[in-house]
């Protein structure tokens, strides 16, 4: 099943297909090498409703309160506000660890959800210059729009669109932006007044939501890990304000297992033979810009074949 909303030289669409690979049961997924780069998916779904409807389900499924990836915190009182409660991902390391030993134990009672979003969000030993965790690089949100509210505002508007013609429009038309709020994910949502014509500030914002919150799912297949007392991303090299995430495509329709060792593997350092013989017909690349404000976007894009 070709997906044409999903295009896996952007890293939205790549993260989205990710996504896919992880919510369809017994899920194959691959990307057309005839330059187009679009995902294309196999598993256990007839058609593009099966499809939808499976996108769907998943979205009203993490409406439950105890979904593994949710992760609140009060955020300590300022000189502007008193203490406040948020869903992001820069808790005190404290806060932190105590949501780490709730995923831990839901996973030794059978539930890895919590345990595989906790280790994509941070480890328990990087902390940022105010002495909070530092998160996962792929974390662009700031001052107040922090990244699980943002996600939650994304969930909730999949959870509305009645029959599925929102999910069906960003999968299979690739006609899927509206107005609202974004994680920042896709190189097109970046909003530099000095390469606009108008002041950013006074436009809305627009939103694939489908798209994206199938990206957030997909988010587990890049998990972070402690490099002494830094925070490592996979997919991610370079450290600040220097930073790159580098992806694989491939031809031939790989499993999430398969794939979930693929993407770990540093393939800016990889020769053209090296690839061919692993099946990689494509390297995607995209630097991770962020502002003075503390907001982060991708790049465009550089594919190399």
């Amino acid at each position: 099943m070709q997906l044409v909303g999903v295009n896996g030289s952007n890293p939205l669409g790549f993260l989205a297909a990710l996504g896919l690979l992880r919510i369809v049961p017994n899920a194959k997924l691959g990307f057309e090498a005839d330059g187009s780069f679009l995902a294309f998916l196999e598993g256990d779904v007839r058609d593009e409703s099966a499809l939808a409807q499976i996108v769907a389900n998943d979205a009203s499924a993490a409406a439950d309160s105890q979904a593994g990836w949710r992760l609140t915190y009060t955020k300590a009182a300022t000189k502007k506000q008193g203490p406040k409660e948020v869903a992001d991902l820069k808790p005190p390391p404290d806060d932190f660890r105590t949501f780490l030993r709730s995923c831990i134990e839901a996973w030794l009672k059978g539930n890895d959800e919590g345990a595989a979003y906790a280790a994509a969000y941070g480890t328990d030993v990087a902390i940022d210059s105010k002495g909070n965790t530092k998160p996962t690089a792929f974390h662009f949100t700031a001052a107040q729009q922090t990244f699980l509210g943002t996600v939650e505002s994304i969930r909730t508007s999949v959870t509305k669109d009645k029959e599925w013609k929102w999910i069906k429009a960003s999968l299979f038309e690739g006609n899927g932006e509206r107005q609202g709020s974004n994680l920042r994910w896709d190189p097109s949502a970046e909003r530099n007044w000095a390469l606009m014509a108008n002041d950013p500030s006074r436009e809305e914002t627009r939103v694939n939501a489908p798209i994206e919150w199938l990206a957030f799912r997909g988010l587990p297949l890049l998990p972070s890990f402690p490099q002494g007392a830094r925070i490592i991303t996979t997919g991610v090299i370079g450290r600040e304000d220097d930073m790159t995430f580098t992806w694989p495509l491939w031809s031939v329709p790989a499993s999430r297992q398969t794939v979930r060792s693929t993407v770990q593997i540093d393939w800016s350092a990889t020769s053209a033979a090296e690839r061919t013989a692993r099946g990689i017909f494509a390297i995607c690349s995209c630097r991770i810009q962020r502002t003075s404000q503390g907001y982060g976007n991708f790049g465009p894009s550089l594919v190399t074949t």
